[in-house]
């Protein structure tokens, strides 16, 4: 492993990254890091070894989900001791789902994962992608390596866990990038246009099948594509959104399809 922080840095091992995230990076160090081809890559392309390097690339950004999620469980615990993940959001937040209390590398996408879709979605300059029910909006932070020009906003309920994506992004100066506090299912909602539009099994059902509403509507008006991630939305739009037209089927795992209005 070299000493610099350039492009010539080896990241192919754990172990690599591992000995970047126990030291005290500068923040030259990190923009360099955000721009190596392989800092988004995991080592171990499989569920388990996507999330390892998850973990670790959070360490590196300073990107502090444990915290964020430990506070909220404990909100939660307070109000129903006895309570679990499919309970305490609900509690907290006006009936909505929000998880809380699920594992942080469940509740967020991998960023080798997120590497992929940009990979695949391959946008340009000014598009904008919009993340519905984006959590702490790794995105966004992937975004800003691999679609250089394209905007981001992620629209997540809970406050907690959009000040710390908005923290992230200004610490490391990701000025294309910006999450925004939203109860996709509020009443006074509107879908914001975008180009591409993100879903990772938000909420519940009938919360999504009402996002993918939204999104065959603002389809009508200009050309988009959708990025379903998860079993639920997949299921979701395979039984009752034919307007969707599958154009890339995720492999091993990824757990994502793209699709584009028919």
């Amino acid at each position: 492993m070299t000493t610099s922080l350039g492009v010539s840095q080896t990241l192919r091992e754990f172990a690599d990254f591992q000995k970047l995230a126990n030291r005290s990076l500068s923040t030259s160090e990190v923009q360099r890091l955000l721009r190596h081809p392989d800092f988004f890559r995991s080592p171990k392309d499989t569920d388990q070894g996507n999330r390892q390097h998850a973990q670790l690339i959070d360490r590196i950004l300073n990107l502090d989900m444990k915290t964020v999620e430990a506070k909220l469980v404990n909100q939660g615990q307070r109000i129903l001791p006895e309570g679990s993940y499919e309970y305490w959001g609900p509690a907290l937040h006006a009936g909505a789902q929000t998880w809380v209390g699920l594992d942080p590398q469940t509740l967020n996408s991998p960023y080798t994962v997120l590497r992929r879709m940009c990979e695949l979605l391959k946008l340009k300059p000014g598009q904008l992608v919009v993340d519905l029910g984006a959590a702490m909006g790794r995105l966004g932070i992937v975004m800003h390596q691999c679609a250089p020009g394209a905007y981001f906003l992620g629209l997540e309920y809970v406050i907690e866990r959009v000040a710390e994506a908005n923290r992230v992004y200004a610490q490391w100066g990701m000025g294309q990038a910006r999450c925004e506090t939203q109860d996709l299912f509020a009443r006074d909602f509107e879908l914001p246009q975008a180009d591409v539009y993100f879903i990772y099994d938000y909420g519940q059902h009938a919360h999504i099948n009402a996002t993918l509403r939204l999104i065959e509507f603002m389809s009508c008006q200009r050309p988009l594509r959708l990025v379903a991630r998860g079993q639920a939305t997949n299921r979701l739009i395979e039984l009752h959104h034919p307007w969707l037209e599958i154009i890339y089927e995720g492999q091993g795992a990824e757990l994502f399809h793209i699709y584009k209005a028919c």
